[in-house]
């Protein structure tokens, strides 16, 4: 897939094998940026489950690769013109039952240490992040509406204004329902989870 940014877009918080019936396993990005410098914007940002965060800036003839399934990532505005093609590799094992489907059975730890183990190595982890990074999904979520209203050449600012209060209040109310969808059922788990990722920001930001 090759993908043309003229300035002004973003993607937020995903994963590029969100589930069932996609066979991604290993995703491989190459940028074609010969002209790229600091602040033109468009890295690509990935966080591996309640581990820090790294940003990768999208240079001329970079590749990065990570797995489709378990590895979170957005890509941040671009000012400037950015390209790049995408490859995703399939696997045979991919979105198998013990991947997919959050049981009782699963959720038997004996510590929270042992669940962190297990969910950062698992693409059951795609079932909770939302939950885990609510607050980090929210933005990225509305820095892309935002962005893709305002188009090329517009500030921040302008384009802000031309997305409607309605729109945003619409995708606040539907990400809030699924946040909550799996807090109520999980609510020490992700409780835990969340003060974990603070403790490794807060870690990283000293």
């Amino acid at each position: 897939k090759i993908q043309l940014n003229t300035g002004g877009g973003s993607f937020p918080w995903h994963y590029d094998n969100p589930g069932p019936p996609n066979l991604r396993a290993l995703t491989c990005v190459v940028y074609l940026n010969p002209t790229w410098k600091d602040g033109d914007g468009g890295e690509i940002v990935l966080w591996p489950f309640l581990s820090k965060s790294t940003k990768v800036s999208p240079l001329h003839r970079r590749a990065v690769l990570f797995y489709s399934d378990r590895v979170l990532h957005r890509v941040l505005p671009s000012k400037k013109r950015r390209v790049c093609f995408t490859i995703w590799s399939p696997g045979t094992n991919v979105n198998s039952k013990r991947d997919v489907a959050l049981s009782k059975d699963v959720l038997q730890f004996t510590s929270y240490d042992q669940a962190v183990q297990f969910f950062s190595q698992s693409p059951l982890q795609r079932l909770i992040s939302r939950a885990v990074y609510s607050e980090e999904y929210l933005e990225s979520l509305l820095e892309c509406i935002e962005g893709t209203r305002g188009g090329d050449g517009e500030d921040a600012a302008s384009a802000s204004e031309s997305v409607s209060s309605a729109e945003k209040e619409r995708v606040v109310k539907q990400h809030n329902a699924s946040v909550m969808s799996i807090v109520s059922k999980l609510r020490p788990l992700i409780d835990e989870f969340r003060r974990r990722k603070e403790c490794i920001e807060n870690e990283h930001a000293n």
